[in-house]
């Protein structure tokens, strides 16, 4: 018989755990986009950096913004049992997290490394940037998943409801990202 796991305080210390332990990549993402954020201030005074596009981050940061409905459409579904329907809404976040990986590399073009705080804003992107391609390959590995073997899928719904949250911090990391580098 397959648990059911939904996401609550009151399920089984086991899922519990497993869902904690999926924080601390996340912490420790925070962590470096944090010291590379401080160093921005510190190296490269104040200003948006040279070569910057205000355009190209309003557009990326409202992307990412606007996929929140989705994100919590997913969430809503898998709290219900809703697995299939959760699909869908997975495979619109893992096209959005393609279009931010490329949208991170274009800027990468733009900014001289050599100029001020140029490389901290690249090394920045370059973390998230590294952190789309995983949380990308998540949402591939949970549609695979849901397609190949639902009842799996089903089983073990807290790993769909950790991707689900890795987006949200995603979300966070990006908004916060964007005021840092584009509006400071």
């Amino acid at each position: 018989m397959a648990v059911e796991s939904t996401g609550s305080l009151m399920d089984p210390a086991p899922e519990r755990a497993k869902r904690g332990a999926f924080f601390f990549p996340m912490l420790f993402m925070g962590i470096i986009c944090a010291a590379f954020d401080l160093g921005r201030f510190l190296w490269g005074g104040t200003g948006v950096p040279k070569g910057v596009d205000f355009d190209t981050g309003a557009t990326l940061t409202a992307i990412m913004l606007l996929s929140i409905g989705p994100m919590l459409g997913a969430r809503g579904k898998l709290s219900r049992g809703q697995d299939a329907a959760a699909l869908g809404n997975f495979t619109l976040l893992m096209v959005v997290g393609i279009l931010m990986i490329a949208g991170i590399i274009s800027t990468w073009s733009a900014v001289p490394i050599g100029q001020g705080y140029g490389g901290i804003y690249d090394i920045t992107s370059g973390w998230i940037g590294l952190y789309f391609v995983a949380v990308t390959l998540a949402f591939l590995a949970s549609i695979m998943k849901g397609k190949r073997v639902p009842a799996r899928f089903s089983a073990e719904r807290w790993v769909a409801h950790n991707v689900v949250s890795f987006w949200g911090f995603m979300v966070l990391i990006w908004t916060v990202f964007f005021v840092v580098f584009y509006l400071a």
